[in-house]
């Protein structure tokens, strides 16, 4: 009876497996299968930090003797591949070079030598060849020689070819800001802006965002290396700090919701509203020149709410966060027209796919596009003014992705089918009162941005305070 069960259990296993595969095409069809993780996707999701890796150069050196031009060329090739990291007199006792004192023509050109070099040098000078050797033709003369070395050297982060940017704390006037009947510390709200700026920026892959709060804790990590405390071959990592292209500096002119009474006359009940909003100057300087790029004042009033008598307070914490993510949403916004304006990468028909998304631009509004023509050249200059733009077309962005965005273009005021996508640009944001489309009149603001006022409504069942001022900010 055994037999019989584990004989049927077997058959079935069979069938289901037999089952499981002819299946497999369908479901395949259905629903497309995760790909395998692969040892290429595992390795992309690695930070690219840099790496140490070692280039042969050829140098030449001279002296009153064979080794001492030897080892002046070893010191050559090491400053040509790493730079001026270390005092030069001292090449020689930090990397063990004086190894090659004493060392006849002979002994120079042997594998031996090439062995102590490189264990001499830990591992900075990796490999070594004479490739030529003048002995001197008069007394007092030079050796003249030449060498083939590899030498190792840090190889920077893809990410360090990108535009370095710094953000600067935020200056402020005030030690506190106004929210409702509570006040919220000036140097938390410049804090959290700065930080949440650092985060926007990096995410858009646009920039490399230099760390300017750390520098004490990293320069220590790298006093370990100079001070020979871990392999000399670290040597490589030394003078590569980035310097930044571009300072933004922002100041933070007023920020605050600030809670109005008003006595009724006609009893002891008071009128409650409430209404503020923000103002940010900033710059952005192009750090090696001192040029400002962009210098303007950002700012954006909260709707007032209606007054009441049935006063509940506000959300402090959502309206302060909100009053920053739109702080942060125009910034960024700001930073990123000035430095790569949004551009239609692709076309079809009147849709449309941008360049950029992120906080970029944002879903639902309407933007101005121009049509970019030739290049104007200043005729005393003779630097470039920039591209000649014409008026194009508004185009409404649908979908906001990380890197890219999509929407459809309207009001067109050339013809755009035979346009090349790259030459379209955007612009400022239209407003309602710029469109008279049923679109635009419909276009919902972005999340962290002011919504419309609430409508007035009879004092009995007028919005109280804490629930308008959470629905608009």
């Amino acid at each position: 009876m055994q037999t019989i069960r584990l004989i049927a259990f077997l058959a079935a296993s069979t069938l289901a497996a037999s089952c499981a595969k002819q299946g497999e095409p369908t479901a395949a069809a259905g629903a497309p299968a995760a790909p395998p993780a692969s040892s290429s996707t595992a390795a992309s999701a690695i930070p690219d930090v840099g790496k140490l890796e070692t280039v042969t150069v050829t140098a030449q050196g001279s002296g009153p003797t064979a080794g001492v031009a030897v080892q002046e060329a070893m010191k050559l090739a090491i400053l040509e591949v790493n730079g001026a990291t270390i005092d030069t007199s001292s090449i020689a006792v930090k990397f063990g070079l004086d190894v090659a004192e004493g060392q006849t023509a002979a002994m120079l050109r042997g594998s031996a030598f090439a062995e102590a070099v490189a264990q001499r040098s830990n591992g900075t000078v990796t490999g070594f060849k004479l490739v030529n050797m003048t002995e001197p033709t008069a007394p007092g003369g030079h050796y003249r020689v030449t060498i083939e070395a590899a030498i190792a050297k840090f190889r920077p982060p893809k990410d360090s070819k990108k535009i370095k940017i710094v953000i600067a704390p935020l200056r402020v006037n005030v030690s506190s800001f106004e929210f409702g009947a509570q006040t919220v510390p000036a140097t938390k709200v410049v804090g959290d802006i700065r930080q949440r700026l650092i985060d926007a920026l990096t995410a858009t892959g646009r920039f490399a965002v230099l760390d300017r709060d750390f520098d004490t804790e990293a320069n220590r990590e790298l006093d370990l290396i100079a001070t020979g405390q871990t392999p000399t071959v670290e040597i490589a990592k030394l003078n590569q700090t980035l310097s930044a292209d571009l300072l933004w500096v922002g100041t933070i002119n007023d920020f605050a919701y600030v809670r109005h009474t008003r006595k009724l006359t006609t009893s002891d009940r008071e009128l409650v509203s409430y209404s503020g909003g923000w103002s940010v100057s900033q710059r952005i300087v192009n750090v090696p020149t001192r040029q400002i790029l962009l210098s303007n004042t950002l700012q954006e009033r909260a709707p007032p709410t209606d007054p009441t008598t049935m006063d509940r307070g506000i959300d402090v914490v959502q309206t302060e966060a909100s009053m920053e993510s739109a702080i942060v949403g125009d910034t960024v916004a700001a930073i990123l027209t000035r430095t790569f304006p949004v551009t239609v990468v692709a076309k079809d028909g009147m849709s449309v796919v941008l360049s950029q998304g992120g906080q970029a631009v944002k879903a639902g509004a309407r933007y101005a596009v121009v049509s970019m023509g030739k290049e104007i050249v200043d005729p005393q200059t003779h630097q470039s003014l920039g591209r000649m733009e014409s008026p194009c077309c508004d185009v409404v962005i649908d979908n906001v992705a990380a890197t890219l965005s999509y929407g459809h273009l309207e009001k067109t005021k050339v013809p755009v089918e035979s346009m090349q996508p790259d030459a379209l640009q955007i612009r400022e944001e239209l407003t309602a009162s710029q469109s008279s489309t049923p679109a635009a009149a419909s276009v919902k603001p972005a999340s962290g941005t002011p919504l419309a006022a609430a409508k007035d409504a009879p004092a009995e069942i007028a919005p109280t305070p804490a629930e308008n001022a959470n629905k608009k900010w």
